[in-house]
């Protein structure tokens, strides 16, 4: 049973890892909000990723452990939480599993919240964006223009799907 609580408490210190780095990469990627250029973004999207991928790895690692360790207690493996695993650890246990539950609750919360602003702060660059190219859409609508030829168009340009 030891070795149980020792393997969930490597896995958790381990997931607390990977989620401080995750949100190291978030708190980059809000200072640095709209000054990114494309390739930058794609990088850093890039990380983020991984970590995502690396921690729902050791999140199944996880469930197995306590998959184990309810059979180990004789309860349904998909009811224990690891609240109620803490409740029933060892003493020597529960305190570091308890430690660990805190600081990744606290690490989720702070992720959740970097997300939802940089969210926003994209979604507010995206209205404006769109709304500098209606103006753009409505001034060539407006004036006269030249074909590539050079001579003047009666008619409404398009813009080459290339181009735009």
């Amino acid at each position: 049973m030891d070795a149980i609580f020792d393997q969930l408490h490597v896995l958790l210190r381990a997931e607390i890892e990977l989620h401080e780095e995750l949100s190291a990469e978030l708190e980059l990627e809000a200072a640095q909000d709209g000054a990114l250029d494309s390739a930058a973004l794609i990088r850093l999207q890039a990380r983020k990723q991984d970590k995502v991928r690396q921690i729902q790895a050791l999140e199944s690692d996880r469930i197995r452990l306590v998959r184990a360790l309810a059979e180990a207690w004789g309860e349904p493996g998909g009811e224990i939480t690891l609240r109620a695993i803490i409740a029933r650890a060892p003493a020597r246990w529960s305190g570091a599993l308890q430690e660990c539950f805190e600081r990744l609750q606290a690490l989720v919360r702070r992720i959740r919240e970097s997300a939802r602003l940089t969210a926003s702060n994209a979604q507010a660059r995206l209205k404006a964006i769109e709304a500098t190219l209606a103006v753009i859409h409505e001034a060539i609508k407006a004036h006269s223009t030249y074909s590539e030829e050079g001579r003047l168009q009666q008619r409404t340009p398009t813009l080459k799907h290339t181009s735009a």
